[in-house]
């Protein structure tokens, strides 16, 4: 019904009979009028909304990445008449995806070449032999990777392939993206969405499907305009006669307006090391202070070195030039795409200054060099604090890379960018990246089983301090472990006062090289089989944290083997109990 009103007219107005008639008559007409239009611009409106089309996005992420990309293209579609459904690949039916007519699929890759932990399930439903025709379907890929892995963007690819397969139509070319992927993604999604709003029927959008959960409001922060948060404190956590050296660092928010969740990341762009910057410059005979254009831009060689190029690691394509300008027979023959376990194994420890210099006779300019070498990238670390236990700091706790090899020491980019060269006092770029599956249950009774060896403790420093903060009253369960439990335990008193406190229901230490047998955090959980079992089966969530190629793996084949004998299931059986603890959000993973 419309707000407008029927005109009323005062009678103690100092007009004439006639006057008063007349403007009577006058607003009358006006309001006739004025209805008449609103109830036009209604009609368009409802013809507008009949028109706007729907579109489905799905995404796979492991780091949260992907996430922030499809909701970014789902606020983008409204300017192409599109309404967007953003759908987590673990809420994400087959059946239905088969049904829609726009889908856009944004998909990193983890580890070497696997789908995100969020993806799995529904990648070997579509998989499967008796997967449904998409032939009604317009679809495009975005895939997130880094060149650094052999497998680049695998998972985006084989979506791509496989939407195709099963008859899907492609309205624009998969993009392929690196670390620095903001500014590609952006140019697929502008193609994307113009070419996709153009394609299938115009029908009512419906909100059938499920949701992502509501996002909060998006940070002027990120890598193109980073925080500038003051490191305020910088500690060592391990013994001094360690074998490992970790930090804990802290960073104040105060004034930035910043604030994050438990288990999200916070990204540091780091500064390369003034020492590795001089011998590459020197290497080159080239002078600090002397201009190369990059980006567009005229920068100092110190600062291109220092602060835009990733020197220290070098890239695929600088290793391709440098075979073919060296002509090494052995280099030639590595970089072939069927021998690439061989060419990871020689590069293994070594760094671009070493490439350089054990193959001098292939000759680079600076300018050629620069072009051939990736952005320096921020690192994501996993955040070890709660903001409602530490408001306004965000804390990091990070173990440094240092080895040494023949007459070289070599180090870890942003470890020791923190470690060495950033001071107590100093600022530090950084910005924050969401990673909403992996978070602290919202059932303030579920209980937690957390397996965090090393630094995976991070995130579960962060959980316990915010179950403490909101006085949830769930259990709570700590596996962790390290080398040596006189020198490597960390946050030791934390932990101890925790337990001590009830906050932290049980705590199983695993230090490999206390005993003459080693032992880890994986026959830990085996050796509490049974009651780790009934924890699941009472609603647990299950976290891991840290190493993803040895640790994460053996602890997942534990689970799997405990969930098959104390729940006496077969093995299929306990695959599919592991899969609803994943789609759940029960079975989370942050590993690196």
């Amino acid at each position: 019904m419309s707000d407008l009103k029927v005109p009323y007219l005062p009678t103690d107005l100092p007009f004439s009979g006639d006057q008063k008639q007349w403007l009577g008559g006058f607003l009358a007409g006006l309001h006739s009028r004025l209805l008449v239009k609103e109830e036009g611009v209604n009609n368009q409106a409802s013809a507008a909304a009949a028109q706007v089309k729907p579109l489905t996005i799905i995404y796979g992420s492991q780091t949260g990445n992907a996430q922030g990309v499809a909701e970014d293209a789902a606020e983008q579609a409204k300017e192409y008449g599109l309404t967007a459904n953003v759908i987590d690949m673990d809420d994400a039916e087959l059946e239905q995806l088969a049904a829609s007519e726009r889908l856009l699929v944004i998909t990193s890759t983890y580890g070497e070449g696997e789908m995100p932990d969020n993806a799995q399930a529904l990648w070997d439903a579509i998989s499967e032999d008796s997967a449904p025709s998409f032939a009604n379907t317009f679809f495009s890929v975005l895939a997130l990777g880094d060149t650094n892995y052999d497998e680049f963007c695998l998972a985006g690819i084989l979506w791509d392939e496989r939407l195709a397969a099963l008859g899907a139509q492609r309205i624009a070319n998969r993009v392929d993206c690196d670390v620095d992927f903001e500014e590609p993604a952006s140019q697929w999604l502008a193609e994307a969405l113009a070419t996709i709003a153009e394609k299938g029927s115009s029908a009512a959008a419906t909100n059938d499907a499920p949701k992502s959960a509501s996002k909060k409001a998006k940070s002027k922060y990120n890598r193109q305009n980073p925080l500038a948060a003051k490191l305020i404190t910088k500690r060592l956590e391990t013994a001094a006669d360690s074998s490992k050296e970790i930090l804990h660092y802290e960073f104040s928010l105060a004034g930035s307006g910043e604030s994050y969740e438990a288990g999200d990341a916070l990204n540091v762009i780091p500064v390369n090391r003034p020492d590795l910057v001089a011998d590459i410059l020197t290497h080159f005979g080239a002078d600090a202070e002397q201009t190369e254009p990059y980006q567009g831009e005229a920068q100092t060689l110190k600062t291109i070195f220092s602060e835009l190029l990733e020197i220290r690691t070098p890239s695929k394509d600088f290793v391709q030039e440098l075979a073919l300008r060296s002509g090494d027979a052995e280099l030639v023959n590595l970089v072939k795409d069927d021998n690439k376990a061989q060419l990871n194994d020689f590069l293994w420890g070594k760094d671009t200054l070493d490439l350089l210099r054990a193959f001098s006779g292939a000759q680079f300019t600076v300018a050629e060099f620069i072009g051939l070498a990736k952005p320096l990238a921020p690192r994501a670390y996993s955040i070890s604090s709660s903001i409602k236990h530490h408001p306004e700091e965000v804390h990091l706790t990070i173990g440094n890379v240092r080895y040494s090899n023949e007459d070289r020491d070599y180090n870890g980019v942003c470890s020791t960018f923190l470690a060495d060269i950033a001071e107590v006092g100093d600022s530090v770029k950084c910005y924050f990246a969401p990673n909403k599956s992996f978070a602290v249950p919202s059932d303030p009774m579920a209980p937690m089983i957390m397996v965090g060896p090393g630094t995976g403790i991070a995130p579960f420093r962060a959980f316990l301090e915010e179950r403490l903060a909101t006085d949830a009253k769930g259990d709570n369960w700590l596996f962790f472990g390290d080398r040596n439990s006189a020198t490597d335990f960390i946050y030791q008193s934390e932990i101890e006062a925790m337990q001590a406190s009830g906050l932290l229901t049980r705590l199983d230490l695993a230090f490999s090289r206390d005993q003459a047998e080693k032992v880890y955090v994986q026959d830990k959980m085996l050796a509490n089989a049974d009651e780790l079992f009934a924890w699941l089966e009472r609603g647990g969530y299950f976290f891991i944290c840290g190493d993803a190629y040895r640790m994460a793996k053996d602890v997942d084949k534990a689970l799997h083997q405990i969930i098959e004998q104390s729940g006496n299931m077969s093995a299929e059986a306990a695959a599919d109990y592991v899969n609803k603890l994943k789609k759940d959000k029960r079975y989370v993973r942050d590993v690196y």
